[in-house]
């Protein structure tokens, strides 16, 4: 869960999204869905921090101030993989309607 909030620590640091630091913010997403994704499977305080963190804005506000870095598709890409391999039912919908 360090590692979690590490990860989300940096993402919030971020204030423009260009090419420059396009590698490093997918880099970071990647890592948010592979940890939570681990997480759905043996941790489930990660899904919780994920929820209290609220992750799924930071997604969003990756997309809002990407300049021109081309964020978009495999952003959507990384949540629709952490959606298709979660197995618990209760964190997916907590997922879509937060």
């Amino acid at each position: 869960m360090d590692l979690l909030r590490s990860v989300i620590d940096e993402l919030k640091q971020i204030k423009v999204v260009n090419m420059r630091n396009r590698e490093l913010v997918l880099d970071l997403l990647q890592s948010v869905v592979e940890i939570i994704t681990y997480g759905d499977k043996h941790d489930p305080s990660i899904l919780e921090c994920f929820m209290d963190r609220q992750v799924v804005a930071e997604f969003v506000r990756m997309l809002d101030i990407s300049e021109n870095s081309r964020v978009e598709a495999p952003l959507l890409q990384y949540l629709s993989i952490m959606i298709q391999n979660m197995d618990n039912e209760h964190a997916i919908w907590l997922l879509v309607v937060k």
